[in-house]
């Protein structure tokens, strides 16, 4: 029985060292300019969002070494979308949010739970050239509630949640989302 008891003890160290913090994912130099790497809640205690207050800070890097931060958009309508590359239906309003960001909007896809690796081909693939950050902890979904995907968190110029969505959007549906957003 103690025989049980010191394996089961050395396989629970092994296992919960192993599922320690992560640091973050070394970016290649060879990603096109629109993926980034390592989303990063700006303040790791934040709390889960809720409509009609700020959304939570997050920084992203990109290739080239430089980082851009969510609050540095005041002034934009912003959509978080959050998706994966196995998400059928996250893969289904990818190109209308390609076909929508930069006029007035700026959408950045933040991808759940996968390696960085995973999406220079998946952007290809759809053809996709809006901010594509790769989320690969899951921290930044879970502070947003992202639990099923597609989800998308709509955010107005002052930096307020205004609507989240779950599911996916239709074209119709997204515009419909965006005319309420000041």
């Amino acid at each position: 029985m103690w025989r049980f008891l010191l394996v089961l003890t050395i396989i629970s160290t092994w296992l919960l060292s192993s599922c320690g913090a992560t640091s973050p994912t070394p970016i290649p130099n060879d990603l096109p300019k629109f993926i980034a790497s390592n989303a990063t809640l700006s303040d790791p205690k934040a709390p889960a969002i809720a409509v009609d207050q700020p959304a939570p800070d997050i920084s992203w890097t990109y290739a080239d070494g430089h980082s851009e931060k969510l609050s540095s958009l005041q002034g934009q309508r912003v959509v978080l979308n959050f998706w994966a590359t196995w998400c059928e239906p996250c893969r289904s309003e990818m190109p209308t949010f390609d076909a929508i960001d930069g006029h007035d909007v700026r959408i950045i896809g933040i991808n759940k739970g996968q390696q960085l690796d995973v999406i220079p081909p998946f952007a290809k693939e759809l053809n996709v050239h809006f901010t594509l950050v790769s989320d690969p902890d899951g921290n930044v979904s879970s502070v947003y509630g992202a639990r099923n995907l597609p989800t998308s968190v709509f955010i107005d110029r002052t930096g307020k949640i205004v609507a989240i969505h779950i599911g996916v959007l239709s074209a119709a549906a997204l515009q419909l989302q965006l005319e309420r957003i000041p």
